[in-house]
């Protein structure tokens, strides 16, 4: 039998019933809830970014915060899309002083 966490992904990478402009919360239960949350990328090892950058990115949460982060399925476009934002980020991101 499934966790709550698999049920959870498994709903939340059926592509064909959520629109991709929108944010849909796939379920909630005792153990958490999953949405999108931004989140330092260079720590997931994600999608080949490694700065220190942070990008909304499905996780469950729960009562402590971010349990895990899910690693949705990309097109090779999807992903050369994410790592370009990415690094436009990372880009102003290291020319700001403080």
């Amino acid at each position: 039998m499934a966790t709550l966490k698999d049920q959870l992904i498994q709903n939340l990478l059926k592509e064909d019933h959520t629109p991709r402009n929108k944010i849909t919360v796939v379920g909630v239960g005792a153990v958490g809830m999953a949405c999108a949350v931004s989140i330092l990328m260079k720590d997931l090892g994600l999608y080949g970014i490694k700065d220190d950058v942070f990008l909304s990115v499905p996780c469950i949460l729960g009562q402590n915060g971010i349990s895990d982060a899910v690693k949705v399925t990309l097109t090779p476009e999807e992903v050369a899309r994410l790592k370009k934002s990415a690094d436009t980020l990372w880009g102003t991101q290291k020319e700001l002083q403080f």
